[in-house]
């Protein structure tokens, strides 16, 4: 039906299929997708290539070229998969629509991309065979996160690369003079496979990143041979050249700060990017709100240039920045697919949200019980909990706070909590990610940073908790975007804030939809399920399927009522459960976690529109009463200093203006004693100190992390930023397309109005530079200069064990293990 319908409307268009799809619209298609139980599968190797290892299955913007034109609207019907069995090779078919994927509809994205297989999938050549001019080829697709987007460009290209490999090994025979030779077929087609790039894709965040790997490792379940490859920040290099040496090169994932390095360091993998036959670039509105736009221009230098290299690109805006991008990447006679109507709703509009201002810092840790119980009690066996915090230290503190309080909860032990942050090693985060995934317990909880804040596809999440304010008003939808993916309704989104912490939503979050509510109409709530759950277990229970466990021994049981019964007295006794579990905080990690969360909040004082002052009260208050500590923790005046709480200012703000004459005498040069020279004149009376500040020097009641780890850097409006140490990716860096031009070099003062060079003192009384210091006069181990070298990243102690609770001992800790931080 689909294919009939293309048909017929390129036969009496006039512009053939070619003007057909200039522009399509896919935003009437219905959006019903059958998303069935997928094989559980996950990323071995994922430092260097993604690997598929199967286990056992469980129960309207403007449009960059003028050229582009409205056509007529696909059928309003839902489009199966089984439609394109005459497009698509039946190896791939059979992992779409019966394993591992087990998909039946497409989504709507996928129904406006697929159906043009035939044409996305043909190589490059100036004319076709009849002489005419070739169709487009080049994609510029606007959809949404979460509408089934890596689906959509992963097939053609699965598809044109196994088309590409045949065609070679075919040639090959040719070109010897033979008519059929198989083995020859055979070994030119290996070496095609091992020598020549098929796709690339470049995606924003190491996470998002393994997540197309292993759609494409499904996607090519059933296609012998076939590899993936994965180029990611934080992994060995060393392993991921081996590997692309070693191995085939059918498909490229790679974030774009790790594959601009390795193709600046790595001669084997230039020359193999060189013969890229296809680029995507996924999430490109984010790819430039994160600072990519260089690196991404960069990258294409070592491309094949257009139209010989097809270019999708896909992005939910199409900003002007896209249209630069599209411009400069994509062919002039490319497609344009619109899969957003103009009228449609934002993406999180959909999500019941909530706000919760607590009346003092004692009631957050009981409250966000409250929170899981609430949620366990409305979705019994399919309860899934994102908790998002601000910080590092934060998190790993919560995620063990939550850990002992497993017992409170209407699951009780069979809850099961998971912990990522960028202090575990990439492999850990991966393995975490899998398996919070795959998690068909019924009842989990993922503590996180923003580390899963972007792009990362969980399935199932009924409720993401935001502890704390976000970084930014868009890092708060992209945490809400975590739950109800795809349009997906039953998710919930609440955030929690202590009382200093209210501005953010008077401020920052005008636009969302967001619902008051309070400390005790959660408490009724929470008592009134509780209630229906005492007084019939098996009716509130109806119809609810819980997974199947299995003891110790391997042997499954078919669980059918997992909450213990009566919960009543347990939800009485969580307030005492609460306090016992304080009384054994760790002082030291919640000095910790206090740092840290300074340098959070002073940095975001003016979304807050609070002094820092207020924040630091804030923060003692609560190391006191939610934290259980008899007393702030101790912090210096000069680390707090240290961590922004001057606000900035210079150490001569408020003071009067200098009486004593500038810099220099009357006979000197005019730029004497001004501008940077007496900057450098200052600093050097200073020590070589920066203004305002002076030389830390460490408390040892401080604690033990330097301030400079926790304070926000300057001029960065984001909480994540570069930091090439930890092998990350670039965050919060603004468009380097969107500076402002007006400091042109044609706007200067005209260079005639200088004084005459002659005026200048003569160089010649200049000391000699022989007796300036040699470099190798140079103290070493500090950085240049004397200035004190910055800690990386890699300077942590990254251990493994509980966080914050002290594991054994006397009150004042003396007998426990040392904790990690």
């Amino acid at each position: 039906m689909v294919l009939s319908f293309w048909a017929k409307a390129a036969r009496t268009s006039p512009r053939g299929v070619g003007g057909l799809f200039r522009a399509t619209r896919c935003a009437q298609i219905p959006r019903y997708v059958s998303l069935a139980a997928t094989s559980r599968i996950s990323s071995v190797r994922a430092y260097s290539s993604a690997v598929a290892v199967e286990e056992k299955e469980e129960a309207s913007s403007e449009v960059p070229e003028s050229q582009a034109t409205e056509t007529e609207k696909p059928p309003a019907d839902s489009l199966p998969f089984s439609s394109l069995r005459d497009v698509v090779s039946h190896e791939t078919l059979s992992a779409i629509t019966v394993r591992p994927m087990k998909l039946k509809d497409m989504t709507a994205v996928q129904a406006a991309v697929l159906p043009l297989m035939p044409q996305l999938t043909e190589p490059y050549s100036p004319v076709t065979a009849d002489g005419s001019q070739s169709l487009p080829r080049d994609l510029l697709v606007k959809a949404r996160t979460g509408t089934g987007k890596t689906l959509a460009f992963l097939v053609p290209v699965i598809e044109a690369r196994i088309k590409a490999i045949k065609a070679h090994g075919k040639k090959a025979v040719l070109d010897a003079g033979l008519v059929s030779d198989k083995h020859l077929e055979a070994r030119a087609s290996r070496i095609y496979a091992k020598t020549e790039v098929g796709a690339l894709i470049i995606s924003p965040t190491r996470e998002l990143a393994t997540q197309i790997a292993n759609d494409a490792i499904r996607l090519t379940h059933h296609h012998d041979g076939f590899e993936v490859r994965l180029f990611v920040g934080g992994s060995s290099k060393g392993k991921q050249v081996r590997d692309w040496v070693k191995g085939r090169r059918d498909i490229v994932v790679a974030t774009p700060g790790r594959l601009r390095d390795l193709l600046q360091s790595e001669p084997e993998i230039k020359a193999g990017i060189a013969t890229t036959k296809t680029l995507i670039l996924d999430e490109a509105d984010t790819l430039l709100e994160m600072g990519f736009r260089d690196d991404i221009d960069d990258i294409k230098s070592y491309l094949p240039p257009t139209p010989e290299r097809q270019t999708f690109l896909f992005s939910a805006t199409v900003s002007r920045a896209i249209q630069q991008v599209a411009r400069a990447t994509l062919e002039k006679n490319h497609m344009f697919i619109n899969c957003v109507s103009d009228d449609a709703p934002p993406t999180h509009a959909h999500i019941p949200q909530y706000h919760t201002v607590l009346p003092n810092a004692g009631s957050q840790l009981p409250y966000i019980l409250n929170l899981l119980i609430h949620d366990q009690l409305i979705n019994p066996g399919h309860s899934k909990i994102i908790v998002f915090l601000p910080t590092t230290k934060m998190t790993q503190l919560f995620s063990t706070l939550l850990t002992q309080l497993k017992s409170a909860l209407p699951a009780g032990g069979a809850t099961k909590i998971y912990e990522m942050h960028s202090n575990k090693a990439q492999h850990q985060r991966d393995a975490t990610s899998e398996r919070f995934r795959n998690d068909k317990s019924g009842a989990s909880v993922l503590v996180s940073s923003d580390v899963s804040a972007r792009g990362v596809d969980y399935p199932g999440v009924t409720r993401v908790i935001q502890i704390g304010i976000p970084a930014s008003a868009d890092q708060y939808v992209h945490r809400v975007g975590r739950t109800g993916r795809g349009g997906v309704k039953g998710g919930r989104a609440d955030l929690v804030l202590l009382p200093w912490e209210i501005g953010f939503v008077t401020w920052q979050l005008t636009d969302m939809p967001l619902k008051p509510l309070t400390v005790k109409e959660l408490s009724a709530q929470v008592n009134e399920l509780v209630e229906k759950l005492d007084s019939s277990p098996d009716e509130f229970f109806k119809g609810t399927q819980f997974p199947d466990r299995y003891d110790k021994l391997g042997r499954q049981r078919h669980v059918v009522q997992p909450y213990a019964t009566p919960y009543k007295p347990v939800l009485d006794a969580a307030p005492d459960t609460v306090k016992k579990l304080l009384d054994r905080v760790d002082e030291d990690a919640v000095k910790e976690t206090f740092a840290s969360a300074l340098g959070f909040y002073f940095g975001r004082s003016p979304e807050l529109r609070v002094q820092r002052s207020v924040i630091l009260q804030g923060l003692r208050d609560w190391t006191t009463e939610a934290m259980g500590l008899p007393e702030p923790p101790y912090v210096s005046n000069q680390y707090l200093q240290r961590l922004g709480l001057d606000d900035g200012r210079t150490k001569r703000f408020g003071s009067p203006r200098r009486d004593e004459p500038r810099k220099g005498n009357q006979t000197s040069a005019p730029w004497m004693g001004r501008g940077n020279t007496r900057l450098r004149m200052e600093r050097e009376r200073m020590g070589d100190q920066p203004r305002g500040e002076t030389e830390y020097t460490p408390d040892p009641r401080d604690p033990s992390t330097p301030p400079d780890m926790y304070r926000r850097p300057k001029h960065i409006s984001e909480e994540q930023h570069f930091n090439r140490f930890e092998g990350g990716e670039s965050h919060g860096r603004p468009d380097r397309s969107d500076r402002s031009n007006s400091f042109d070099r044609s706007d200067r003062f005209d260079r005639s109005d200088r004084p005459d060079r002659s005026d200048r003192f003569n160089r010649s009384d200049r000391p000699d530079r022989s007796d300036r210091f040699n470099r190798s006069d140079r103290s070493g181990g500090d950085g240049s200069f004397g200035y004190r070298k910055r800690p990386g990243a890699f300077e942590h102690k990254v251990t493994t064990g509980t966080y914050g609770v002290r594991s054994g001992g006397d009150s004042r800790g003396r007998g426990r293990q040392e904790d990690d931080y």
